[in-house]
This record gives C-alpha cells, structure tokens and sequence, in this order.
C-alpha cells in the first residue's frame, strides 16, 4: 500500500529580527556586536565563544551567540546556545521563541519542496528529513511536522522511521485523526505483508495495532466515512464481530445515502441469517447505485440463501410429519425465494464473467429450478475458471 502524498507549504509571517537593546558589556561581547555588524560572523562567533567560556552565566552572550548562528545557518548550534541563555535567565525569551518559530517554518517550508521533488529523484526524501528533523528540534511539541517526516519516511520505504513519526505525532495530539489514519494504514499493509509470509502471529499483532490505531482515528473524527470503513473492516480482522456490526449499523442510521455502509451491514445481516433485512439493505444500496455489482451479486445470494433455509426447514417438517403428509402452500415459499434470485444473479454473471463463485452459485441455482442445461454450463465455466 505505497501512496505519494504530495504537501503544500505552511505559510508564516517571517519575524524581523534585529541586533539591538544590548547594554555595555565585556570586550569579547563588544567586539562580537562589532563583527556581527560587519556581518563577520564567524569572528563574532569565536569572540562569544571567548567571552561564555570565560563567563558561563552571561545570558546576553549566549543569546547574541545564538543570533550569530542563526546568520551562519548553523540552527543546531543556534538551538544549543538559545537554551544556554534560557538556562541563565529568561530576559530574551520572547525574541528566542521568535527566532526558533522562523527557523522551524522556513525548515517545514524547505521540507514540503524537497518532498515534493520526491517524485523526481529519492534522494529529495532525505533532504526533505534532514529539514523536518532540523524543524522537530525549534518546536518539538508541532504534532504536524512529525506527521510530514512520517511521510517522507514512508516515501523512502522505511515503515519503522514512519511509524515512530507518527506515535511520536500522536502522544504530542492525541486527536490527530490524519495520524493515527496513517499509522492504521501502515500496520494494516505489514500485517497483510506478514500473512503472505506465513507469519500468523505478526500478523495478527499488527491487526491489532491497526484496529487500535484506528479506533483513535474514529474517535477524533466519527463521521469520517474512511474512519468508519477502516475500522469496520480492522474489527472484523481482528474477530471483533459485534464491535464491526454495532459500528455498521450506527454508521447507516447516521448516513443512510452511503452506499458503502449499506452494503457493509447488508453482509452482516446475510452472515447471521437475517435474509429480509439484509434484502432491504442491499436493496438501498442499488438504489443509491443501480451499478454496484457487490450489492447486486449479494442481493442475489440473499434470495438464494433464504430459499434454501426455507427449503430445509421444509423438508425437516416432511420427514416429521405423517406419511404421505403436504406441506401448505406458505411452506413452499422457497421455490418463490429460488426464482427472485436468478435475475440478479444472471446480471451479476454479466457484470462479472470471471468470477467462478458467482458461476457455482448460478449452476446451483439452475440446478434447483430444474434448468439442467444452463446449470451444465454454469458449472463447466466455473471450473474452467477456477483452474489454474
């Protein structure tokens, strides 16, 4: 499950920053104003470093040190000096915050076009981190600049670094719904990856990870249709039958026109033997969608299933009854269940003629309603189909 997510750019006003308001202070710092002026950064540089070695406490050469870096493009050291100053006291710590919230939006900014060039050549995914990590350490507490690395990652096929991107996004926001989406999907992809590889027990605990992720994804946002179809589906993989079907259910009285979750609690309803009801709901379902073959083969199986149930529970009274005992017109119902079947059944096979389940269910049906030739063909298409 590979996606490209392309990202737009966070727009930010760009703080002004300037060099003023310091008092007199030690000739090391003195010199270093002089410099920085001059934009002699490096000079500047190593007179701070001077004067913070010789003064640790100093608060306004810290700062001035990190201002320094900043003009040198050297945000880490930036960073460091900054909390050297904060340490001291917190005299510039509104301009500090100012400083750091540029960096951490000019670094998102340059992020967001490497990952977009991405498509181009992959070596603009690495890039694109290096900026986001360099952003993650201004504001470590922006869920959203982890949820961008976690796409890079993603981009890059490491599903690790992706996944510890975005747990770290989501013990920052609990309720980022894009997030722990994302994080569902990833471990939905593996788990089915694992399943290939015949490693049940993975698969079954990355299932687990993604029902979990996705019921967090479902709480921030419960009318998200995506939100409701990942879970139902993660629950049912999972064995939480009850929790899928109750989900399903709410989902249709909340969004009757949603084809999707008609179909779904349709399914539901046909496993538990529910038949009229799950009619009714396959019904709806073509009515908001004449074409959904889904709905229609299920529509059709519905019919069939249900005159087969009355067509044992027929026969079981027969082999009860006395001999030579008649079942009452009521109780031969099924053939009537048999005939509303076939029409869509016929057009499913239509819709879908390389489908061999949907031929087997044709022939038994054929066979049932006494159409021998039709029912041979089914059945020689179905397993003309089914070989390899």
């Amino acid at each position: 499950m590979k996606r490209y997510f392309p990202l737009v750019f966070l727009l930010i006003a760009m703080v002004c920053l300037s060099l003023t308001g310091f008092q007199c202070g030690s000739a090391e710092t003195t010199s270093a104003k002089l410099y920085f002026t001059q934009k002699q950064y490096q000079k500047a540089e190593e007179s701070l470093l001077k004067q913070v070695a010789k003064n640790p406490k100093d608060e306004e050469a810290w700062f001035l040190l990190g201002q320094t870096r900043h003009e040198m493009q050297n945000y880490s050291g930036m960073n460091d000096a900054f909390q050297q100053a904060l340490a001291v006291n917190n005299s510039h710590r509104d301009e500090i915050v100012r400083y750091r919230l540029a960096v951490w939006a000019q670094m998102y900014n340059t992020g967001v076009n490497a990952y977009n060039k991405g498509r181009d050549s992959a070596a603009y995914y690495d890039k694109a981190l290096d900026n986001f990590r360099t952003a993650i350490s201004m504001e470590p507490d922006s869920s959203g600049t982890y949820y961008v690395a976690a796409l890079a990652y993603y981009a890059k096929h490491d599903t690790k670094g992706a996944q510890q991107m975005l747990e770290t996004a989501l013990q920052k926001r609990a309720d980022f719904s894009d997030a722990a989406r994302f994080l569902g999907q990833i471990y939905f992809g593996s788990a089915q990856e694992k399943l290939g590889a015949k490693d049940s027990l993975g698969a079954r605990t990355d299932f687990s990870k993604s029902a979990s992720a996705f019921e967090t994804a479902y709480k921030a946002e419960p009318d998200s249709p995506e939100n409701i179809t990942n879970l139902i589906e993660a629950y049912e993989l999972t064995n939480q039958t009850a929790k899928a079907e109750a989900l399903t259910k709410n989902a249709v009285q909340k969004d009757p026109k949603n084809k999707l979750f008609r179909y779904a609690y349709g399914v539901f309803l046909l496993k538990n033997e529910e038949y009229p009801d799950a009619i009714e709901q396959f019904s709806k379902a073509l009515e908001i969608d004449p074409a959904y073959s889904d709905a229609k083969y299920n529509l059709g199986v519905s019919y069939l299933n249900w005159g087969v149930t009355l067509r044992t529970e027929a026969n079981k009274k027969l082999e009860q009854g006395k001999k030579g005992s008649k079942l009452t017109k009521e109780e031969t119902t099924y053939m009537e269940k048999f005939k509303q079947a076939l029409p869509h059944l016929e057009e499913s096979g239509r819709q879908r003629p390389d489908d061999a389940a949907l031929w087997t269910q044709l022939g038994r049906l054929y066979t049932i309603l006494n159409m021998p030739d039709k029912a041979k063909a089914a059945y020689e298409k179905s397993d003309k189909l089914a070989k390899p």
